[in-house]
Protein backbone atom coordinates (compact mmCIF):
# COMPACT_ATOMS: atom_id res chain seq x y z
CA UNK A 1 0.00 0.00 0.00
CA UNK A 2 2.80 2.41 1.09
CA UNK A 3 4.84 1.67 -2.09
CA UNK A 4 0.97 2.37 -4.15
CA UNK A 5 0.60 5.59 -2.88
CA UNK A 6 3.94 7.02 -3.20
CA UNK A 7 3.69 5.79 -6.87
CA UNK A 8 0.63 7.71 -7.29
CA UNK A 9 1.74 10.66 -5.68
CA UNK A 10 4.48 10.75 -8.24
CA UNK A 11 1.79 10.50 -10.96
CA UNK A 12 0.45 13.31 -9.71
CA UNK A 13 3.46 15.11 -9.13
CA UNK A 14 4.13 14.63 -12.88
CA UNK A 15 1.03 15.19 -14.26
CA UNK A 16 1.43 18.76 -12.53
CA UNK A 17 4.49 19.61 -13.50
CA UNK A 18 3.67 18.99 -17.61
CA UNK A 19 0.08 21.20 -17.09
CA UNK A 20 2.16 23.90 -15.66
CA UNK A 21 4.83 23.51 -18.78
CA UNK A 22 1.78 23.70 -21.31
CA UNK A 23 0.53 27.08 -19.62
CA UNK A 24 2.07 30.39 -20.77
CA UNK A 25 5.09 31.50 -18.90
CA UNK A 26 4.10 35.05 -17.26
CA UNK A 27 5.25 38.15 -18.56
CA UNK A 28 8.47 39.33 -16.33
CA UNK A 29 7.32 42.40 -13.98
CA UNK A 30 10.01 44.71 -13.83
CA UNK A 31 9.88 47.08 -9.95
CA UNK A 32 10.94 50.13 -11.56
CA UNK A 33 10.28 53.07 -8.96
CA UNK A 34 7.72 55.44 -10.48
CA UNK A 35 9.28 58.38 -12.11
CA UNK A 36 11.90 56.16 -13.56
CA UNK A 37 11.02 54.06 -15.85
CA UNK A 38 13.14 53.99 -19.14
CA UNK A 39 11.93 56.11 -21.76
CA UNK A 40 8.71 57.27 -19.87
CA UNK A 41 9.17 60.78 -18.05
CA UNK A 42 12.46 62.19 -18.14
CA UNK A 43 14.23 58.71 -17.43
CA UNK A 44 17.05 57.99 -19.63
CA UNK A 45 17.05 54.77 -21.72
CA UNK A 46 15.18 52.56 -23.90
CA UNK A 47 11.79 51.32 -23.52
CA UNK A 48 11.43 47.97 -21.89
CA UNK A 49 9.18 45.63 -22.14
CA UNK A 50 7.45 42.94 -24.76
CA UNK A 51 7.67 44.03 -28.38
CA UNK A 52 4.16 44.30 -30.15
CA UNK A 53 3.41 43.37 -33.67
CA UNK A 54 0.49 42.84 -35.88
CA UNK A 55 -0.94 39.45 -36.34
CA UNK A 56 -0.44 37.14 -39.74
CA UNK A 57 -2.25 38.60 -42.64
CA UNK A 58 -2.33 42.19 -41.30
CA UNK A 59 0.00 45.14 -42.53
CA UNK A 60 0.74 48.64 -42.22
CA UNK A 61 0.16 50.51 -45.58
CA UNK A 62 1.92 53.78 -44.39
CA UNK A 63 3.46 55.12 -41.24
CA UNK A 64 1.83 55.80 -38.10
CA UNK A 65 1.71 59.67 -37.32
CA UNK A 66 -0.21 62.00 -34.77
CA UNK A 67 -2.65 62.54 -37.40
CA UNK A 68 -6.00 61.15 -35.39
CA UNK A 69 -8.22 63.05 -33.33
CA UNK A 70 -11.21 61.87 -31.87
CA UNK A 71 -13.77 64.77 -32.70
CA UNK A 72 -15.52 63.27 -35.46
CA UNK A 73 -16.59 60.10 -33.01
CA UNK A 74 -19.36 62.65 -31.43
CA UNK A 75 -22.60 63.24 -33.36
CA UNK A 76 -22.88 67.19 -32.11
CA UNK A 77 -26.05 67.58 -34.26
CA UNK A 78 -27.95 65.22 -31.88
CA UNK A 79 -26.90 67.27 -29.07
CA UNK A 80 -30.04 68.57 -27.17
CA UNK A 81 -28.09 71.17 -25.96
CA UNK A 82 -26.27 73.85 -28.58
CA UNK A 83 -23.99 75.66 -26.20
CA UNK A 84 -22.57 75.00 -22.87
CA UNK A 85 -20.62 76.98 -20.04
CA UNK A 86 -17.18 75.89 -19.29
CA UNK A 87 -15.81 77.48 -15.99
CA UNK A 88 -11.93 78.42 -16.64
CA UNK A 89 -9.31 77.87 -13.86
CA UNK A 90 -9.07 82.03 -13.38
CA UNK A 91 -12.53 81.82 -12.62
CA UNK A 92 -14.45 83.20 -15.83
CA UNK A 93 -17.20 81.35 -17.57
CA UNK A 94 -16.99 80.82 -21.14
CA UNK A 95 -19.82 79.79 -23.56
CA UNK A 96 -19.01 77.35 -26.09
CA UNK A 97 -21.10 76.05 -28.88
CA UNK A 98 -21.37 72.59 -30.23
CA UNK A 99 -21.60 72.57 -33.86
CA UNK A 100 -22.37 69.22 -36.39
CA UNK A 101 -19.26 67.72 -38.08
CA UNK A 102 -18.55 65.95 -40.93
CA UNK A 103 -17.97 62.68 -40.95
CA UNK A 104 -14.25 61.87 -42.43
CA UNK A 105 -13.37 60.28 -45.50
CA UNK A 106 -12.15 57.58 -45.98
CA UNK A 107 -14.35 56.31 -42.14
CA UNK A 108 -11.67 56.10 -39.52
CA UNK A 109 -12.50 53.91 -36.43
CA UNK A 110 -12.40 55.38 -33.05
CA UNK A 111 -11.09 53.49 -30.14
CA UNK A 112 -8.46 54.43 -26.96
CA UNK A 113 -8.57 57.05 -24.18
CA UNK A 114 -6.69 60.27 -23.78
CA UNK A 115 -8.76 62.51 -26.93
CA UNK A 116 -5.75 65.26 -27.48
CA UNK A 117 -2.85 63.75 -26.05
CA UNK A 118 -1.41 61.02 -28.35
CA UNK A 119 -4.47 60.48 -30.61
CA UNK A 120 -2.47 58.37 -33.76
CA UNK A 121 -3.74 57.13 -37.00
CA UNK A 122 -2.87 53.79 -37.86
CA UNK A 123 -3.44 53.04 -41.11
CA UNK A 124 -4.02 48.93 -41.98
CA UNK A 125 -4.96 46.19 -44.26
CA UNK A 126 -6.11 42.75 -43.67
CA UNK A 127 -5.06 40.59 -46.67
CA UNK A 128 -6.90 37.65 -45.46
CA UNK A 129 -10.18 36.41 -46.85
CA UNK A 130 -11.64 36.22 -43.26
CA UNK A 131 -12.03 39.07 -40.38
CA UNK A 132 -8.99 39.06 -38.29
CA UNK A 133 -9.15 40.66 -34.69
CA UNK A 134 -6.12 42.30 -33.09
CA UNK A 135 -6.02 42.89 -29.59
CA UNK A 136 -4.06 45.76 -28.54
CA UNK A 137 -3.08 45.16 -24.59
CA UNK A 138 -2.86 47.86 -21.62
CA UNK A 139 0.57 48.96 -21.13
CA UNK A 140 1.18 49.20 -25.23
CA UNK A 141 3.76 51.99 -25.59
CA UNK A 142 3.98 53.53 -29.62
CA UNK A 143 7.29 55.15 -29.61
CA UNK A 144 8.00 58.50 -30.99
CA UNK A 145 9.96 58.06 -33.49
CA UNK A 146 11.60 62.04 -33.28
CA UNK A 147 12.12 61.15 -29.12
CA UNK A 148 10.91 64.88 -28.73
CA UNK A 149 7.30 64.17 -28.58
CA UNK A 150 5.17 62.22 -26.21
CA UNK A 151 5.51 58.65 -26.56
CA UNK A 152 1.97 57.14 -26.29
CA UNK A 153 0.79 55.00 -23.26
CA UNK A 154 -2.65 52.73 -24.00
CA UNK A 155 -4.06 52.24 -20.67
CA UNK A 156 -7.20 49.97 -21.29
CA UNK A 157 -6.79 46.77 -23.51
CA UNK A 158 -8.79 47.51 -27.13
CA UNK A 159 -9.66 45.07 -29.71
CA UNK A 160 -10.55 45.75 -32.95
CA UNK A 161 -11.94 43.40 -35.63
CA UNK A 162 -11.13 44.13 -39.44
CA UNK A 163 -13.54 42.37 -42.11
CA UNK A 164 -11.57 40.31 -44.59
CA UNK A 165 -9.44 42.33 -47.61
CA UNK A 166 -9.87 45.68 -46.12
CA UNK A 167 -8.22 48.46 -45.43
CA UNK A 168 -8.91 49.67 -41.86
CA UNK A 169 -7.88 53.34 -40.48
CA UNK A 170 -7.39 53.18 -36.92
CA UNK A 171 -7.56 55.96 -34.65
CA UNK A 172 -6.60 55.39 -31.47
CA UNK A 173 -5.67 57.48 -28.63
CA UNK A 174 -2.78 57.13 -25.78
CA UNK A 175 -2.05 58.81 -22.92
CA UNK A 176 1.16 61.33 -22.79
CA UNK A 177 4.10 59.10 -20.95
CA UNK A 178 6.49 62.04 -20.73
CA UNK A 179 5.31 65.24 -19.49
CA UNK A 180 7.68 67.54 -20.35
CA UNK A 181 7.23 66.73 -23.98
CA UNK A 182 5.23 68.12 -26.85
CA UNK A 183 1.93 66.33 -28.21
CA UNK A 184 1.94 64.60 -30.85
CA UNK A 185 1.66 66.34 -34.32
CA UNK A 186 0.74 65.52 -37.22
CA UNK A 187 3.74 65.28 -38.92
CA UNK A 188 5.60 62.78 -35.86
CA UNK A 189 6.06 59.37 -36.63
CA UNK A 190 5.71 56.20 -34.39
CA UNK A 191 6.82 53.13 -33.88
CA UNK A 192 4.49 50.29 -32.47
CA UNK A 193 6.90 49.60 -29.49
CA UNK A 194 6.23 47.56 -26.83
CA UNK A 195 3.93 45.91 -23.99
CA UNK A 196 5.48 47.82 -20.86
CA UNK A 197 6.83 45.13 -18.21
CA UNK A 198 7.24 48.45 -15.74
CA UNK A 199 5.16 47.80 -12.11
CA UNK A 200 3.90 51.30 -11.29
CA UNK A 201 2.48 51.51 -15.02
CA UNK A 202 0.92 47.59 -15.34
CA UNK A 203 -0.28 48.24 -11.45
CA UNK A 204 -2.55 51.63 -12.77
CA UNK A 205 -3.73 49.70 -15.94
CA UNK A 206 -4.89 46.74 -13.81
CA UNK A 207 -6.85 49.37 -11.50
CA UNK A 208 -8.97 50.61 -14.88
CA UNK A 209 -9.23 47.06 -16.49
CA UNK A 210 -12.96 47.08 -15.61
CA UNK A 211 -13.28 51.03 -15.74
CA UNK A 212 -15.58 52.69 -18.36
CA UNK A 213 -12.83 54.54 -19.80
CA UNK A 214 -12.05 53.74 -23.65
CA UNK A 215 -14.04 56.13 -26.02
CA UNK A 216 -15.97 52.81 -28.15
CA UNK A 217 -17.86 52.79 -24.58
CA UNK A 218 -19.61 56.03 -24.94
CA UNK A 219 -22.60 57.13 -26.87
CA UNK A 220 -21.45 59.19 -29.46
CA UNK A 221 -25.33 60.69 -29.44
CA UNK A 222 -24.98 61.54 -25.59
CA UNK A 223 -23.88 65.00 -24.67
CA UNK A 224 -23.64 63.82 -20.82
CA UNK A 225 -21.01 61.10 -22.02
CA UNK A 226 -19.45 63.46 -24.15
CA UNK A 227 -18.95 65.80 -20.57
CA UNK A 228 -17.75 62.49 -18.50
CA UNK A 229 -15.45 60.98 -21.21
CA UNK A 230 -13.83 64.70 -21.76
CA UNK A 231 -13.42 65.03 -17.94
CA UNK A 232 -12.43 61.64 -16.97
CA UNK A 233 -9.39 61.42 -20.07
CA UNK A 234 -8.02 65.01 -18.37
CA UNK A 235 -8.11 63.44 -14.61
CA UNK A 236 -6.72 60.83 -16.03
CA UNK A 237 -4.06 62.09 -17.83
CA UNK A 238 -2.72 63.72 -14.79
CA UNK A 239 -2.81 60.10 -13.23
CA UNK A 240 -0.70 58.70 -15.93
CA UNK A 241 2.13 61.71 -15.04
CA UNK A 242 2.07 60.73 -11.68
CA UNK A 243 3.39 57.44 -12.57
CA UNK A 244 5.86 58.33 -15.33
CA UNK A 245 7.39 61.21 -13.88
CA UNK A 246 6.64 61.94 -10.44
CA UNK A 247 6.33 59.83 -7.05
CA UNK A 248 3.72 57.43 -7.79
CA UNK A 249 -0.06 57.10 -7.45
CA UNK A 250 -1.20 59.16 -4.41
CA UNK A 251 -4.23 57.97 -2.14
CA UNK A 252 -6.85 60.52 -3.73
CA UNK A 253 -5.70 59.28 -7.50
CA UNK A 254 -6.08 55.48 -6.20
CA UNK A 255 -9.48 56.69 -4.64
CA UNK A 256 -10.78 58.29 -8.03
CA UNK A 257 -9.80 55.30 -10.15
CA UNK A 258 -12.28 53.61 -7.36
CA UNK A 259 -14.85 55.66 -8.08
CA UNK A 260 -14.70 55.46 -12.21
CA UNK A 261 -17.86 53.65 -13.60
CA UNK A 262 -17.44 49.63 -14.10
CA UNK A 263 -17.37 48.89 -18.02
CA UNK A 264 -21.04 47.10 -18.66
Amino acid sequence: MKKKFLFLMAAMICVTLNSCSDEDEPTPVVDYPAGEIPGLGEADGELTGTPFSLPDGVELTGEITGQGDQYDYWDYSSYSVSTYQYALKNGSIETRSFKPLSRTTPERHYYGSGKGYVDLLIPMSNTRNEPVTITFPAALILENVGGDSQNGILLKKVMVTIPANTEYHLNLSFYCGNAHRSSAGSSDVYTLGVVSDAAPLLDLCERVKNKKINIEEFDPTSYDDYSIYTSQKSRLQSIVWEVTDYDGLTEEDIEYLNSLPNSR
